[in-house]
Formats: structure tokens, sequence, C-alpha cells
């Protein structure tokens, strides 16, 4: 698995280390971009390019997604982009959907790799599907009225490019906490980190906006991903070796991703998450068939 274009294992080992940074560098950087964890790219290159089996792959994507958001979510908090209270509110769902999915990876879905493998495919069309469908760059000024968001104060405002405030009224309470049920499975499950899904259903059924929902999503996977990390640290499947540089790159490039999370514009912003979606599952797809294997 180290050997690397025939050289010693000395160097090989090296090679590894290095690519594993620079790429978990790149990983972390669009996650924290773009609120996805990172996870997303971190699962299919472990498994597609070291053909890690995809239990091992998951739990190691799931304590680097935490660290992606220790990195970012900070920043998004004080600068007022991620919405707290929203993120706490459906934490409670992502929670118990994450310890879920990650015991039903570890417990009964370990050994059937392409089970896993075709898992990934709909888990990231659907989100990206979400995303491209409505073009609009800001949240709808009035949205039909949430009795159950007015009582938990759930409206908002966020800073914009030109340094002023502009509020949002929040919507779609129910099928949002729906949504990050499902997106913490599928953490727990894949772990992508949820992102995936806490994007669209914050930004589409919720009406938050795209940035808000981003920098809120960032604050959300870190603690989803705890919870399903811990079932797979307790089950043995967390490998060191792995972990390490993955944590360290993504740290790095989810502190960098803050930084220029107000420079990409709103649709610009919705088709690069659309795109890298459909890349990767596609990617999948074709490691569950059979044409990416090792």
């Amino acid at each position: 698995m180290l050997t690397v274009l025939g050289l010693s294992p000395e160097v090989s080992l090296v090679v590894v280390l290095l690519f594993l940074l620079v790429y978990s560098f790149v990983a972390g950087l669009a996650g924290g971009l773009f609120g996805l964890g990172g996870g997303i790219f971190v699962v299919p290159m472990l498994i597609l390019v070291f053909q890690l089996p995809p239990a091992l792959a998951i739990a190691t994507s799931l304590v680097a997604v935490i660290a992606t958001s220790c990195g970012a979510a900070s920043t998004f908090v004080g600068a007022g982009i991620a919405d707290i209270r929203v993120g706490m509110f459906l934490e409670v769902a992502t929670v118990v959907g994450g310890l879920i999915g990650a015991i039903l990876t570890v417990f009964v879905l370990a050994n059937y790799e392409q089970v896993l493998l075709f898992a990934f495919v709909p888990a990231v069309i659907y989100p990206a599907f979400l995303m491209v469908q409505r073009r609009a760059h800001h949240a709808v000024p009035d949205p039909p009225r949430d009795p159950l968001a007015d009582r938990l104060r759930l409206h908002g405002a966020f800073p914009t490019e030109t340094g002023t405030w502009r509020s949002f009224r929040v919507t779609g309470t129910r099928p949002g906490f729906f949504l990050s049920g499902l997106a913490g499975v599928v953490s727990g499950l894949l772990g992508i980190g949820g992102g995936v899904f806490y994007v669209p259903a914050m930004n589409v059924f919720m009406n938050l906006p795209v940035r808000v929902a981003s920098g809120t999503s960032n604050f959300m996977i870190g603690v989803t991903a705890t919870a399903s990390a811990i079932v797979y640290l307790l089950a043995g499947r967390v490998a060191l070796f792995w972990t390490v540089p993955i944590v360290v790159g993504m740290l790095a490039g989810s502190r960098l991703a803050s930084g220029y999370h107000s420079r990409v514009g709103t649709w610009t912003f919705k088709v690069i998450f659309a795109t890298i979606l459909l890349f990767t599952a596609a990617l999948m797809a074709l490691r569950g068939l059979g044409y990416l294997s090792a």
C-alpha cells in the first residue's frame, strides 16, 4: 500500500504523508469554504487511491471533519455568518442521526463495501440538485411564517460583501429538521460530515442565505462528527497513521478558508458546490461497479 512509484519503503512513506498533508489541506480549504466539512473529499481519496476498507476510511474522515469544524467555525461565528440558534436547533436531530448512522456502519454494513459505495451516490446527488434548482442570491424577504421559528427566535441577520447587514426570516423548520436528521445518518454512515445536506436544507427549505447556511454548517458538522466518531473509536476503526496527517492538513485548510468565504459569488458558490458533488458521486459509482478497483 505504501509503495509509491517503486521507491524504497522509507521514501514511499514520506511521499504518502506529504500527499496526505497536501490533499487534506485542499480538502479542508474546500470543505471550510463550502460548509462541507471536507469528508466528502477524504473518503473517496482513501478508498480509491489507497484502497482502504470503507469503514476505516469513514472513521478517519469523521475525525478529520471535527478538525475542519474547529478550524472554520470559530471564525464564522465571530463574523456573524453562522446562525447559532438554527445550528443548535438542528443539532438535536443530527446528533441522533449521526449515532444511528455510525452504529449501522460498524455493526451491520462494515463487511458490505458495495452497499456503502452505492449509498454514497444518491447521498451527494440529491443535495447538488437542491442547490442549483433555485438561483436566488439572497433569502426570500417575506417567506411563509413559521410559528416554531418565531417561538425559538431563529431569525437573524448577516454581514454582506459591502459591510452592511441583511436580515432574513427562517421558515420550514419541520422539513429542515427532518433533512438534518437524515444528514446526521448519512454523516455517520458515510463519514462525509453532513454538510452536503445541511447547506441545502438551510438554504432551500429554511430560507437561510447560502453564506449563512455554509457558516452554520461548519459550526454543526463538528458536533455531529464527534458523536459518530466515538462509535468508530470504541469499535477500534480509527487508524492514527491516516488520521494524523489528514487532521493537520484539513485544520490548516479550513482556517484559511474562513478568510476567503466572502469573496465567492453566490451563484458561483452554488455551481462549484454542485459540480464537486456530482464528480465525487461519479467516482464512487465507478468504484462500486468495479471499474476503479485495485
